[in-house]
Parts: structure tokens; sequence; C-alpha cells
């Protein structure tokens, strides 16, 4: 939330972020060291997406990951939700 970027999650190991371009981000993030998933087979009826399973991140690793999620969405700035 502190980087405007919206997600929710109702386990509490997943969280779900909307985006317009699933592979731009995931990509990005990729490329910065983390591992998450296009959302494509995880949606019924809801928009393009990106899931992130939070279940073994570490909480120091959170701020990092705000931070590369956000550098991810800047590289491809049409890519963040709608």
């Amino acid at each position: 939330a502190q980087r405007g970027i919206a997600a929710h999650g109702r386990s509490g190991l997943n969280v779900w972020v909307p985006v317009r371009d699933e592979s731009a981000v995931v990509n990005g993030l990729r490329s910065r060291g983390w591992w998450v998933a296009a959302g494509a087979r995880f949606r019924v009826a809801s928009g393009p997406g990106v899931r992130i399973t939070t279940a073994d991140l570490e909480v120091a690793d959170a701020p990092r990951l705000a931070s590369d999620f956000a550098a991810a969405l800047t590289d491809s700035p049409d890519t963040y939700g709608d």
C-alpha cells in the first residue's frame, strides 16, 4: 500500500495483485530474484494478476519485495491494474 500497489488475499498464504500484463511483471520480478506466478491458471472471473505466495516470506524481506514489485511495474508502466 505504501508504494501504491493494491493487493488482496484471503488465506494469508497468497496475495493477488491485479496487473495489465502478467508476463511483464512476472519477468521483471524474476529478473530481481523473486519467483511469482502469472495469475492465468488461478483465476476464474477476475482480470489478469500476479499471485505471490507469502507463506515463506520473511518479514524482513517484504520491503524489498514491495520495492522490486514497484520497480517491475515502472519497467513496463502499462502493466498495473485498472
